[in-house]
Parts: C-alpha cells; structure tokens; sequence
C-alpha cells in the first residue's frame, strides 16, 4: 500500500500544477463511500482531475462502477484523450444537464434520469442553489421521472420542498402516484381523483389533491355495502324534508358528488365510530347533509355536528328547522358506545384492483404499500402530512 507521501509525489508528477489539499477538498466533496475511488482516479490524469471540476457526476459514475466495465473503460479512454464531455457522456448514457451538479448532489444509480433535449432545456432553470440540497432534490427528481414521469419529476424539481433531506419513496409516492393516475382515464383509481394533477398545478392544491385521493380511497377500501349497519337515529320525515342516512361508500360517494362538499373524506371518522352522516332532501332533491356526532359537552347524547348546504354553504334556518324537529322525534337521543370502533377492515382485493394498472406500468411500484391496512396508509398519510408540513399548507385535511 502506497503512503500518504508517495500519493502526493504521484500526483505532482502527472500535474504538479495540483496540490494534494486541492485534489483532497476535491474528493471529499463526493459521498464517503466513493471517495478513495475518486482520489485513485484524480491522480490517474490531469484531465481526470479537470472532468471532476467540469462534470463530477461522470467521475462519480466511474468511480462507482455503475453500468458495464467496457462502457467505463471507453469513457475514461475518452476523457483521457480529450474527448468533447457530450461524447463521453453518451458513452456512460448521462443527461448532460447532469454537468452544472456539485459533486454532493451524487449518491445513488443516476441511469434513470431524463435525458430528453426539451428536458435538459427546462431542468436548467430549476437546479438547486445549494449543493447541500442538491443530493435530496436530485433523487426526488429521479424518482419523480421513474413513478411518474418528465413532465412530473420536472414539476417536482421546481418546487421549494428540499432544504431538508428526506426518503423520497416516503415523502412522493402518492403524489406520484395521484399524478400518473390522472391522466389514466379508464382505471378504476382515476375515478377517485376529484382535481386531477396538471403540471401547471400549484404544489399545495396538488397535496390537497393527493391526500383527498388517499381519502377516498380509504373510503371505498372500508365501508362497503353492510360494513355500516347502524345510522343511530331513525330516518324519517320532518317539516317536508327527509332525512336518509349514508352508510356506504357509495351513498357517500354520490352525495359529496351531487352536493359539492367534503362528505367522501368521513371515512377515518366513520370508521372510528365518531359520527355519521344523513343526506337531507326536500321532495327528492339534496339540498344539505348533516353530521351527527356526540354532543360536545353532554355525555352519550347525539347532536347536530354540523349541517352544510352545496359547496358547504350555511344551511337555510327552514332546514335547520327540519333538522331540529327530526331529531326531537327520535325516541332516544343516548347513545353509550360512542367511542367504540369498529373493525374497519381494508378490503384487499379493491386495494389491488386500484392500483394494479400503476403497479403493471411501474415495475410492481415498492413505494405503494402491496396491503392496505391501518399502518400501512398512515405510512402514505406520514409522507403527503411532511409534504404539507415543508410547503406550510394548512388545511383542515392535514389537522
């Protein structure tokens, strides 16, 4: 094994115009574990020394021994001899927009990258100006291209989400995963979607857009037909109103639809035994929907949680009327298990049926949990609640 001394002779030999400091800062810019494979190639060549200052991911990529040997071999040869940095970087098949990245921004497999020239030209604009945040924001924008696509991962380098690192299958397969399934008209999934993702989109009404997909999904997974059985109060009739309780997810469904409002993201509460919900209609036409919940201050008694008109509008004071004199009709406004939850099992075969197209296309896509379940959703709602946590969203989805 060579010293320390006899290194820094090799290298003032090739270039002594290099001092070891300056080829050592150089190296230790790179990931740890690629480092004595960067200094060995430094000293290789001046040339070499140069490519790491010009274009460090084409050092990273030999020093990494990604792809073939005879492709790296072929590319060293080139740098060697002076080759143009675009002809070595089809050798090794590296975006070349990859060039204007420190050496800090590498760290993991970059042959997934985009590499078209409408690409290269937009990615330009939206590099990152820290070469702290380089490493996070480029793994998220190859793993934007890879879960989605181009125009996605180009979406995702513009946001102002990466001053901290994080896991980015955690943090952006669901988004990825809403984004790729709205513009995917027959499967089953995109008809959850009530705002598709555009890459015009502003990168909070996305999250909001993603965690309401999450939502839904949620319900359909959970309350199907006769898992809800019990509406606590009667329907019935009063002051020309009806009162219908909604126990499925496609009663739900159809009334978020038709009304306009956040009824399709009730599933968690529902699920909980918290609350439930009733459509109210005038002569068959929806006109509000109402939640019943424990009464905030009285023990077991039910109560009008809320009670919405379109677009969660304030009902009318003739539907509240109603409401009150459906509810004094009850027989019995106790009620002792109120806290109680239920089984709220997530139904494995739909889970699949929702995302087996996106698995199909994306290589049985790992960052989708395989089983639905309690945890592994709150894992998807961990990742989209950080995303809002970094953009400040504030949205009652995220309480």
């Amino acid at each position: 094994m060579r010293s320390r001394a006899n290194i820094a002779d090799t290298i003032h030999g090739a270039f002594p115009e290099v001092e070891t400091r300056d080829l050592d800062t150089l190296a230790n810019r790179f990931e740890a574990p690629r480092r004595a494979s960067v200094r060995r190639l430094l000293t290789s060549s001046p040339r070499v020394f140069d490519l790491g200052v010009s274009f460090p991911g084409v050092l990273y990529v030999l020093a990494s021994r990604f792809g073939s040997q005879r492709r790296r071999r072929k590319a060293l040869d080139l740098v060697v001899a002076g080759a143009p940095l675009r002809d070595v970087a089809i050798v090794l098949d590296l975006p070349l927009w990859l060039r204007r990245l420190p050496p800090e921004a590498f760290t993991g497999d970059v042959a997934a990258l985009p590499k078209s020239d409408i690409f290269a030209r937009r990615i330009a604009n939206h590099l990152p100006s820290l070469s702290e945040n380089s490493a996070f924001w480029l793994s998220s924008v190859a793993f934007g291209a890879r879960a989605c696509d181009d125009y996605f991962a180009l979406w995702l380098a513009q946001q102002a989400i990466f001053a901290e690192a994080g896991e980015t299958e955690r943090l952006f397969g669901l988004l990825a995963a809403y984004a790729w399934f709205s513009n995917v008209d027959l499967a089953r999934a995109r008809g959850l979607i009530v705002v598709p993702w555009r890459p015009e989109m502003a990168f909070d009404t996305a999250v909001c857009a993603a965690k309401s997909w999450l939502n839904r999904m949620r319900l359909v997974l959970q309350l199907g037909e006769g898992v809800l059985t019990d509406p606590w109060l009667v329907a019935g009739e009063a002051r020309g109103f009806s009162f219908v309780p909604l126990l499925d997810h496609g009663a739900i469904l159809a009334e978020a639809h038709a009304m306009q409002n956040c009824a399709d993201q009730y599933a968690d509460r529902l699920v909980r035994d918290k609350c439930r919900l009733f459509s109210v209609r005038r002569r068959g036409v929806r006109v509000a929907t109402l939640e019943i919940g424990p009464h905030p201050r009285e023990a077991g008694i039910l109560a009008i949680s809320q009670l919405k008109s379109r677009h969660n509008l304030p009902a009318s004071t003739e539907t509240w009327q109603a409401a009150h004199t459906w509810m004094g009709g009850q027989k019995d406004l106790k009620r002792t298990s109120v806290s109680t939850q239920l089984e709220g099992a997530f139904n494995a075969q739909v889970w699949g049926q929702l995302m087996s197209t996106y698995r199909a296309r994306k290589g049985g896509a790992p960052w989708i949990p395989e089983r639905a379940s309690k945890e592994s959703f709150s894992t998807l709602e961990s990742g989209v609640g950080e995303l809002a946590r970094r953009a400040g969203i504030t949205s009652w989805l995220f309480t």
